[in-house]
């Protein structure tokens, strides 16, 4: 139902002649690239020439905002945030980080809070549109779960937490109490 609009403007200007300004592309909703946008990781330019661009639709507003990462960063921080968390869970050491990311939960939705920034009052960010396929894609994280099986995994991973917690505070008290009898 997108539909490639291709708009060209001419002004013309007593005395001067005609200035022809740069073509800009847009696709339906999505568009025009913004100039000068880098991708903040790869340090990249972002064009329509490249391929690389990326726009974001932010939840529950409903607005679309460009990403500050090309698509090829985009693809693989969505292919891979879900595991990376779950790996983080199961490895860290510090109950504190660990309480952090049980706080949060299992992450559903691709984030990022400076490349991919929510406007105020914004949850999360439902669709990607990469423009070089017009195409829009779901947001979900590859791997993730939702509702009633997001919950066990949950569910699941705060167990841990609380054993982990408890060995900790067992350290703790014995390291407490060995300081205490020197």
């Amino acid at each position: 139902q997108n539909v490639l609009v291709v708009v060209s403007v001419f002004l013309r200007v007593p005395r001067v002649g005609v200035w022809n300004l740069p073509v800009m592309t847009t696709w339906g909703e999505h568009g025009p690239i913004p100039d000068g946008l880098e991708c903040m990781v790869m340090m990249d330019d972002i064009t329509e020439e490249d391929g690389n661009y990326v726009e974001y639709k932010c939840e529950p507003s409903g607005t679309w905002k460009p990403a500050l990462m090309g698509k090829d960063v985009v693809l693989q921080l969505q292919n891979t945030q879900f595991k990376k968390w779950t790996d983080r869970v199961k490895e860290t050491d510090c109950q504190a980080e660990l309480k952090r990311l049980l706080t949060a939960g299992p992450p559903i939705w691709l984030s990022d809070p400076n490349a991919l920034a929510l406007p105020e009052g914004d949850t999360h960010i439902s669709t990607l549109w990469f423009q070089d396929e017009n195409m829009e894609v779901s947001a979900m994280l590859t791997g993730a779960v939702t509702g009633e099986e997001r919950e066990k995994l949950w569910d699941d991973f705060r167990k841990f937490q609380i054993e982990g917690a408890a060995e900790e505070e067992e350290a703790e008290a014995q390291a407490a109490a060995e300081e205490g009898s020197k």
